[in-house]
């Protein structure tokens, strides 16, 4: 069983001015990246938050719809929004609206055989939620299970949030982030400071120019695909889930990693950033059926 922790949030992509109208659909990023691991046929248990109105009702169906089994817990008040606005190049920009305020507590006992545990984004650099994250932690690490991260920053984080993540990087076994974030967090030198990071795996997305994975002493750096961008949101989402299904599918754990051939991993990287690409291609971050398919049949075999 594959683990994921992180928000979940109903976004409201702007479709019109004057007066706005906007589409909704349900988001995330380890959600995004939950949803795609289960679509390829891993056994996905998600960990979130919802709130008491119709619209959480609405999310916890649509998880389940999803083929997630999601561990909930139930805020009262209403479900937290993400408003998204497209830019020109189909980057988003966010206005997020996420009324919880109660800590995060989720019950003992729910990564039992859990073979990894992805977690970041928002949902783990909370004070409100600091305590039950490191619930989860201390019993993946209770399983074994391969520890993975990615920040997903929308700012600078504060010298608290800072210190939180900085926690993280000394206990994953590997860390996902794009150059946004690097930047966010080394503004000078960003690609060199991550190649000096804790975490024994490391893989910066580098948008249309591709990826660079560290790994011991060595780096693995591959080429974008060219796609014609509908949006790039979820993009790196899927980026996380392809990288994780390879590695995963390839047999690899947390006692494992170590031994990671460097074929391995540019295959890994390769199918990641195809992934990336493929989400590229449509609006929104559920990726297109077909492409899915075809995606899983040239690198997962099936």
């Amino acid at each position: 069983m594959l683990a994921l922790a992180g928000e979940v949030l109903v976004d409201l992509i702007l479709e019109k001015e004057a007066p706005l109208g906007f589409s909704g659909v349900l988001g995330g990023s380890a959600l995004n990246t939950a949803t795609t691991l289960s679509r390829l046929g891993f056994p996905v248990r998600f960990f979130s938050e919802v709130g008491e109105d119709w619209l959480s009702q609405w999310s916890e169906e649509e998880m389940g719809w999803r083929g997630l089994e999601a561990l909930l817990q139930r805020h009262p008040g209403p479900m937290p929004l993400a408003l998204v606005r497209l830019d020109e190049g189909g980057n988003a920009l966010y206005s997020f609206h996420r009324p919880f305020q109660a800590a995060y507590r989720p019950a003992p006992g729910g990564l039992k055989g859990a073979w990894a545990f992805h977690f970041g984004s928002l949902f783990a650099l909370e004070g409100r939620t600091a305590g039950g994250l490191e619930a989860l932690l201390q019993e993946a690490e209770g399983e074994g299970a391969l520890l993975s991260y990615d920040p997903n920053l929308r700012a600078r984080p504060s010298p608290e949030e800072r210190r939180r993540l900085e926690g993280y990087l000394a206990r994953v076994d590997l860390l996902k982030l794009s150059l946004e974030d690097a930047q966010l967090l080394f503004p000078e030198g960003p690609v060199e400071a991550v190649k000096r990071l804790p975490p024994p795996l490391k893989v910066l997305t580098l948008g249309p120019e591709g990826a660079v994975a560290f790994f011991r002493e060595e780096e693995v750096r591959l080429p974008g695909e060219r796609v014609a961008v509908a949006d790039t949101v979820g993009a790196g989402d899927s980026f996380t889930a392809g990288l994780l299904a390879l590695l995963l599918g390839k047999g690899y754990r947390k006692a494992n990693l170590p031994q990671l051939s460097l074929q391995h991993l540019e295959e890994a990287l390769r199918g990641a950033i195809a992934l990336s690409a493929l989400a590229c291609t449509v609006r929104g971050a559920y990726l297109p059926e077909r492409g899915l398919g075809a995606w899983k049949k040239r690198y997962l075999g099936d």
